[in-house]
């Protein structure tokens, strides 16, 4: 029997109302049947009440889901393809390091000369971080300050790192930009003034 647009609108309102109140759908179920409504209709109406907020809540919820899914994607493939890059290995030795910035790897190797400390870090786009982490206690103090915490970046092509960033002070400058080389070529300059003016 098919049952007519008003009626169905009632019946669906009352089994709203009826369920607000506490009641189950199968016991609201149970009373419509008892009243004389066909089984087939009322349980149909129950269902597409039921389905409706379900819906609505998975068609809202349908870009929290996408949004999920795409964070998901993101950080497996950060995981597989980025945290390499960044994780870095410690060198202990200077050949180490040279062959770890040849290959563009993350590499961190630090060179205690004489109570001054020099960090050296390069990293997967080829590229060299120079900083002096501690300036020895018996440099004068002017020299302390100036070179402290001072670093500089150098850029450089995959198998061609130049090995005098680190086995000097001042090579392969021409290559580089930063505090640090501003520094030297300010020690330098002073260096030349004092030199020329004995």
């Amino acid at each position: 029997m098919v049952m007519d647009p008003e009626t169905k609108r009632k019946i669906k309102d009352y089994i709203l109302k009826e369920y607000n109140k506490g009641y189950t759908y199968n016991a609201i179920e149970k009373v419509l049947i008892n009243s004389g409504y066909d089984k087939a209709d009322v349980e149909r109406l129950v269902r597409e009440i039921v389905r409706e907020p379900i819906k609505s809540r998975l068609i809202k919820g349908l870009p929290f889901l996408i949004l999920s899914l795409i964070i998901i994607f993101g950080v497996i493939l950060f995981v597989i393809f980025g945290l390499p890059k960044l994780s870095i290995s410690e060198c202990d030795t200077k050949d180490c390091f040279i062959k770890n910035a040849n290959d563009c790897k993350a590499s961190k190797f630090i060179v205690n000369d004489d109570g001054t400390l020099y960090e050296f870090i390069t990293s997967g786009d080829c590229t060299l971080t120079k900083t002096i982490t501690k300036v020895s206690s018996s440099e004068p103090e002017a020299i302390r300050d100036l070179f402290m915490d001072k670093s500089l970046v150098c850029q450089y092509e995959k198998s061609d790192f130049d090995d005098k960033w680190i086995s000097t002070l001042l090579g392969g400058l021409e290559k580089c930009t930063g505090s640090l080389k501003e520094a030297l070529y300010e020690l330098t300059i002073a260096q030349y003034k004092q030199e020329v003016s004995i």
